[in-house]
């Protein structure tokens, strides 16, 4: 698992947001850590140089940079004045956990809710009502579930 090097640092990260736990369904409830590292999964495959367009190529503004696909209008937001600092892992983990802490703020600790609302924003996505993404929500919790079992094999 490409992800498995830097779970010293998803694990302290989580922490110190203090996201929280996510039971999911009936599974076995997520560890922070656990579902943080599967949301990198999904957005990167845990590759930091990994990068999407969403409009043309040279539109960086709605390009989606490093292991959490921080999309650098909203990195721009935050304070980023270089996309290249996108691409270090624990700069792009902390974007993005500013992006995600913010979510769960707004849907009182909903993850599921801040999950959709990372991938796809606030609209449609009501707090305790049908998400309109939520194929990518089940996407994280199916990443969330291999890296609980494979952390539990260690």
């Amino acid at each position: 698992m490409r992800t498995e090097r830097l779970r010293p640092v998803i694990d302290a990260m989580a922490a110190w947001v203090d996201l929280p736990s996510w039971a999911y369904h009936d599974a076995d409830p997520f560890a922070p850590g656990e579902w943080l590292e599967g949301l990198i999964l999904h957005e990167s495959s845990g590759d930091p140089r990994a990068i999407h367009h969403d409009a043309a190529p040279d539109d960086l503004d709605h390009t989606s940079f490093g292991l959490m696909q921080v999309e650098g209008v909203t990195a721009k937001a935050l304070g980023c004045s270089d996309y290249n600092i996108l691409f270090l892992p624990l700069t792009n983990i902390c974007f993005g956990l500013r992006v995600l802490t913010a979510n769960l703020t707004e849907t009182a600790g909903d993850v599921a809710t801040a999950l959709a609302r990372y991938n796809g924003g606030g609209h449609g996505n009501p707090v305790g009502g049908p998400l309109r993404n939520q194929p990518y929500v089940d996407a994280v919790a199916r990443q969330a579930a291999v890296v609980q079992i494979a952390r539990q094999s260690v």
